[in-house]
């Protein structure tokens, strides 16, 4: 038999029960990334891109003249043909840049994967790692972008517009990491 409650003893239950947990509820919280992780291949990061670096700069430039276009024109509100030239000139900048990214995000992220690996029993090839690696990527795209903006352009680029310009930068390296990963599974490696 259900027992009866208030409507107000739901509402109430939630903070209490979570307070009741405790270090059970924080090893919950810690448990459902990892979890989600687990969904994700484990792919070695190095030998991927460099076997398809093409692929994924190919589709980091169309997600990203596309994306930044459309970042440029709602959030900075310039006329369509400026937003094109800054548009182009920011990819070309974030693209010359891509080829020192890889290797500089790698570095960034060592003292953290080195933890991680030991901390939870993870290899370089776990999702945890290439995910963190497509982020820092995206955070070096996202600077040279709004260097881009502030000294070329002078346009001011406040926190709200580097956010935003960082998660249009997070999307395009996602969009670019599938892009390579159907790219690889419609051409295997051959040995």
């Amino acid at each position: 038999m259900i027992p009866r409650t208030s409507p107000g003893s739901l509402l109430a239950s939630p903070v209490s029960n979570q307070a009741k947990a405790g270090p059970k509820a924080s090893i919950l919280l810690l448990r459902i990334p990892l979890g989600i992780c687990e969904i994700l291949p484990r792919v070695d990061v190095r030998a991927v891109y460099d076997m398809y670096y093409r692929p994924f700069l190919l589709w980091a430039i169309i997600a990203g003249l596309m994306l930044k276009f459309v970042y440029l024109r709602s959030v900075i509100r310039w006329a369509w043909s400026k937003c094109a030239v800054v548009d182009l000139t920011m990819n070309a900048a974030s693209s010359l840049l891509n080829l020192i990214a890889v290797p500089l995000a790698f570095l960034v992220w060592t003292p953290p994967r080195l933890a991680i690996n030991r901390a939870l029993a993870t290899a370089d090839s776990d999702p945890v790692n290439w995910v963190a690696l497509l982020l820092i990527m995206a955070l070096i795209s996202t600077l040279s972008e709004a260097f881009v903006l502030h000294f070329v352009f002078k346009q001011p680029v406040g926190q709200k517009k580097l956010w935003l310009l960082y998660v249009a930068n997070a999307v395009c390296m996602g969009f670019a990491a599938c892009g390579m990963g159907f790219y690889e599974a419609a051409h295997p490696p051959t040995a």
